[in-house]
């Protein structure tokens, strides 16, 4: 009997120890992983910033399939009243060596605006829909939504930008 006593003890103080553990971890008073526990904490550059100009806001739409050379289009938004119906602007740009198109939009006050920038794969300038009105060229809006079985939101889309400042849009095939 004195055995199965002498385990269940040591059992306990097992169970103590790893609860204490627990607790530390949970409380940060033990490392983890050498102190790579906070990497995610540290700012990380943003690789887009060496496009930025003080002319404009700078939109920089960027691709693994649009070849060098190809155009992409992009349209502004500046309010829900007119999303998606009266664009306040329109642009273009080029794909370059690096998969990414760049387009300066310039006078851009600083203030929230949505975009929908789109690949123009047979160079007409419209963006190409199905009988059902999918897009059938890749598109993106801001802030990467893509809403299945209705249009998105100014909300949704919308960016706070300014002069000098760089907005990332991704195309996805």
């Amino acid at each position: 009997m004195g055995g199965r006593r002498y385990f269940l003890g040591m059992a306990a103080r097992a169970l103590t120890i790893f609860a204490m553990a627990i607790v530390a971890l949970a409380m940060g008073a033990l490392p983890l992983g050498g102190g790579a526990a906070f990497a995610d904490s540290a700012p990380m550059p943003n690789p887009f910033s060496k496009y930025s100009t003080a002319e404009g806001a700078v939109l920089a739409v960027r691709s693994e399939f649009a070849p060098v050379g190809g155009r992409v289009r992009i349209t502004v938004y500046d309010g829900e009243a007119n999303f998606l119906e009266m664009a306040a602007a329109k642009l273009e740009g080029e794909v370059n060596e690096d998969g990414v198109a760049l387009v300066t939009f310039y006078g851009a006050k600083p203030g929230v605006y949505a975009f929908v920038a789109y690949f123009d794969e047979n160079g007409d300038g419209k963006l190409n829909r199905s009988f059902i009105g999918k897009p059938k060229e890749p598109y993106v809006f801001s802030n990467d939504i893509r809403p299945k079985m209705r249009k998105p939101t100014f909300n949704e889309t919308k960016v706070a930008i300014a002069p000098g400042e760089v907005v990332v849009l991704t195309l996805k095939d």
